[in-house]
């Protein structure tokens, strides 16, 4: 067998022992898949970035500034990162269109104290709260309000801003974004235990609802080139996930090798949900929806993609049932707001993820599937179902591309059965070999990685052939099985007597 050098001439003639150091590998490890996502966002008026930047690394404080303190882009940032505070995460901002508009909310209490209390008013789940005097007429009550606002930094947590309408006797809330995706700012009177006050009434009317929804097609054309696992958007509004999913497509190409996942969350009852759910049909992007909840859609997508993100990287075949959506915490929905056994069931089937909600108020994820409902012929699939199953082939691709060009970075190729192939050196590879060498790395993806299983009878089956035209290259068909999970267990209890 040869041996190949890179820095000791074959021809030097001084006496002595020279030792090139070289790497090889070993073909036991599986290389770490890199972690990146990108939040893409809408520049608020009180923004001080760029639209069209990219901001690498972004943090809660940055993001606030950037975007505007209390916008939906900030939000999903402060989100994100307190999520998922070792990923790394970018974000990109887009133009607000020039006729968008905001929402607009009146709160107005009426009648007279007739004793001392407390009125609230929660805004995403985030609550306000004014001690009213016995005797306290409307003014006072839209006052006390609104110095309870004042009182706390409510515009950057809750993404609007409040004035006292001193005519009407109510207080005025006005989101920070302009835009349509501001509808689904929660906003309802506080019902905590105490809440209320004996003589008092409030009514809060959404009196303008926001306008226009900017195109995301120019913030994905700036990052087209750059690889970001994961995804999350503000709104579920049908051509932008157009264009989103359009993109994931486009970089999941195998010429592309730029695997990305969308997270989008959205505030829809179980017939919108599933309206939505008719639309679509991708592989790459993962909805969350929930009907009345107190948290915004755009927070619930941050930390869906934060969560995701995180676990599905450090191993894409394991499933994300149990696992906490930490910033949604006591915002969920209420009881008879939640989306039923029933009507979950035909969700998951229909391509929409879902959440349970525990006892102590905790958001827990329940199953996270794709949109990908039907294949190329248009007949119904369940093969993609589960998000596990995209990523899991994204990381067995990668690990397997990282091998072979690691492995045989400068290798010559011959046909099976070659006297020089057959010498075991000379850098020459040849279909068995490759071949060879996907048997071993499936064995590690099975039972070291724990991502496919069958592969002692699917690897065997794997063909490399060496190009009929093209003698530089090797056409394989690999077959993979991606291991499962256990999500149902029926069982029948049967009862000795």
């Amino acid at each position: 067998m040869s041996v190949d050098f890179t820095e000791v001439p074959s021809t030097y003639a001084v006496p002595g022992s020279y030792t090139e150091v070289v790497t090889q590998n070993s073909g036991a490890n599986v290389q770490a898949m890199p972690l990146r996502a990108l939040l893409i966002g809408v520049l608020s008026a009180a923004g001080q970035g760029e639209a069209l930047r990219v901001y690498p690394n972004i943090t809660g404080s940055e993001a606030s500034r950037l975007a505007g303190s209390g916008s939906a882009a900030a939000q999903m940032v402060a989100t994100f990162t307190a999520d998922a505070p070792y990923t790394a995460a970018d974000m990109i901002l887009v133009a607000t269109t020039q006729d968008a508009t905001p929402t607009e909310w009146s709160i107005k209490p009426t009648g007279t104290a007739m004793a001392r209390g407390t009125l609230a008013i929660e805004v995403c789940g985030r609550r306000f709260a004014a001690s009213i005097k016995k005797g306290a007429g409307a003014a006072d009550l839209s006052a006390a309000l609104f110095d309870a606002w004042q009182a706390g930094d409510f515009t950057g947590r809750c993404g609007v801003t409040a004035r006292l309408d001193k005519s009407a006797s109510s207080l005025v809330l006005t989101s920070v974004d302009r835009g349509a995706w501001t509808r689904d700012i929660d906003v309802r009177i506080g019902q905590q235990y105490g809440d209320g006050v004996t003589g008092v009434l409030m009514t809060i009317t959404q009196t303008a609802q926001g306008t226009g929804m900017p195109d995301i097609a120019p913030a994905l054309n700036v990052v087209a080139e750059t690889w970001y696992t994961d995804m999350a958007w503000i709104a579920a509004e049908e051509s932008t996930l157009a264009a989103l999913t359009e993109e994931a497509a486009r970089r999941y190409n195998a010429m592309i090798k730029l695997d990305t996942h969308i997270y989008i969350s959205m505030r829809a009852t179980y017939g919108e949900a599933l309206a939505l759910a008719g639309q679509l049909n991708s592989e790459h992007l993962t909805i969350l929806p929930a009907q009345k909840a107190r948290f915004a859609p755009w927070e619930a997508a941050a930390s869906l993609c934060a969560v995701a993100a995180t676990s599905l990287n450090a191993d894409p075949a394991r499933q994300l049932h149990t696992l906490a959506l930490t910033s949604l915490a006591g915002r969920a929905p209420d009881d008879a707001d939640r989306y039923s056994d029933a009507m979950r069931n035909i969700l998951l089937q229909s391509g929409m993820s879902s959440f349970n909600v525990a006892q102590d108020g905790a958001v827990q994820l329940e199953r996270v599937v794709t949109t990908k409902q039907r294949d190329g012929s248009g007949n119904l699939t369940s093969g993609w179902r589960d998000i596990m199953v995209p990523k899991t082939a994204t990381r067995v691709r990668y690990a397997w591309n990282i091998y072979v060009t690691s492995t045989y970075p400068r290798a010559k190729l011959a046909d099976d059965g070659s006297p020089v192939a057959n010498s075991g050196g000379n850098n020459v590879v040849t279909p068995k070999t490759l071949k060879l060498s996907w048997i071993g790395q499936s064995v590690i993806y099975e039972g070291q990685m724990g991502w496919l299983d069958n592969t002692a009878t699917l690897s065997a089956q794997a063909t490399f052939e060496r190009d009929r035209t093209d003698r530089n290259r090797v056409n394989a068909r690999l077959p993979v099985q991606i291991m499962g999970s256990l999500m149902v267990i029926a069982n029948s209890l049967q009862l000795q007597v």
